[in-house]
């Protein structure tokens, strides 16, 4: 998959796109962050320890009459 080419179209400079899921309703473009650490949302340190991740999907403007969601 083009990486850099999905990222730039969706305006998305901080993920890489990983994979793209067609449905008849929905594509779907899972996505990953282009850093490996994170912030602590309490100080904004670099965290040393990831407690969780959880998927988030979020819902884009239509692309070819489908659905467009970006999995996270």
């Amino acid at each position: 998959m083009h990486n850099n080419l999905i990222t730039d179209l969706m305006d998305l400079p901080d993920l890489v796109a990983t994979d793209l899921i067609k449905t008849e309703e929905y594509l779907v473009f899972v996505a990953d962050y282009k850093i490996d650490h994170v912030k602590c949302p309490v100080c904004g340190k670099k965290a040393e320890k990831i407690h969780d991740r959880k998927t988030q999907m979020i819902q884009d403007t239509s692309l070819r009459d489908k659905k467009t969601v970006i999995r996270l």
